[in-house]
């Protein structure tokens, strides 16, 4: 890696990348019922239970201040496996005030992608499940850096905002 000097020149720098990164793990995202976010993508999407951990019985510290969260948060979580990714969904009960989950366009907003084999038969579906609010029907890409891509998005029950995802080429 280099760094321009003020003269335009450029000077040798510390290479600061993480060694031997070896591939994506994971996504967690914190949703309100464990329990019901689980359900929507083991029968929604086919995900499957890796793992789980119950929120523990005392109501000693968890270590929740290793992820940021205040020190005597408690979680529950469930790691599932969807395709060839993994995600890890988090319950939280922190003495913080609760809050609604931020928009998208705000600090802190994310979204969940899954690949789908056709997006508009999954947005049919999907609208069929209580609770999920569909935002968009399915456009395609024609020009710029994702042609042939198609994509929409819906809302879980839960708050998750979700993106059906189609690259229209082989495994991308």
């Amino acid at each position: 890696m280099t760094a321009t000097e003020s003269d335009g020149t450029e000077a040798p720098t510390e290479d600061v990348r993480v060694p031997h990164a070896r591939r994506f793990d994971h996504v967690g995202l914190s949703v309100p019922d464990l329990d019901e976010a689980v359900a929507f993508f083991v029968e929604g999407f086919g995900a499957e239970v890796v793992f789980r951990m119950e929120r523990p019985a005392t109501r000693e510290p968890v270590g929740a201040d290793r992820l940021g969260a205040d020190a005597r948060a408690q979680f529950a979580l469930a790691m599932l496996a969807l395709g060839g990714g993994r995600l890890e969904l988090l319950q939280w009960w922190s003495p913080r005030a609760p809050g609604d989950i931020p928009p998208v366009d705000c600090l802190g907003g994310t979204h969940v992608a899954i690949e789908v084999a056709d997006v508009a038969e999954a947005l049919s579906r999907l609208s069929q499940v209580e609770g999920v609010s569909i935002l968009s029907d399915a456009l395609t890409f024609t020009e710029g850096p994702t042609p042939g891509l198609t994509n929409a998005f819906a809302r879980a029950p839960f708050g998750a905002l979700l993106e059906l995802v189609s690259w229209g080429w082989p495994d991308v």
